[in-house]
């Protein structure tokens, strides 16, 4: 595959009503981590450790200008809705864009955290993550 700029990225999460709505206009960076615990085990006889396949999880952080008035759609107003109602969403993530061939992971997550960010000499941003809530994170090929 070749090199791809940040900037094809593409971000769907599902809006209260199960509306897949676009993210992509207002976030600037996007962080999608994986992670497994694989604990270690042994016996009293055995000299040896044995990593066992362990509990994964997967997260996404995210940074966006944070706008208001821009429509339902806006990143602001549906992490409102989502911090409000603890609501679980799918996320859908393309990192090298929708091109065909490319990787989409797809998950159900919720919000862990949200922090809007008003500095005195610069631009409002919005900061916020989600962590895996059920399942895990399916991913394939963009057709």
């Amino acid at each position: 595959m070749p090199t791809v700029h940040g900037s094809k990225a593409r971000l769907w999460l599902d809006d209260q009503n199960n509306v897949c709505q676009s993210m992509i206009a207002d976030l600037n960076s996007i962080t999608f981590s994986r992670s497994k615990s694989n604990p270690e085990s042994t016996t009293f006889n055995d000299g040896t450790v044995q990593r066992l396949d362990g509990l994964r999880d997967a997260t996404l952080d995210f940074t966006g200008v944070f706008r208001t008035g821009v429509g339902a759609s806006a990143v602001a107003g549906l992490l409102d809705t989502m911090w409000a109602n603890s609501l679980v969403s799918r996320a859908q993530y393309l990192p090298a864009g929708s091109v065909s061939g490319c990787p989409i992971y797809t998950a159900c997550m919720v919000l862990n955290s949200y922090a809007i960010n008003s500095p005195l000499d610069g631009v409002a941003t919005v900061n916020f993550a989600m962590a895996v809530a059920a399942g895990s994170v399916t991913a394939a090929c963009v057709a």
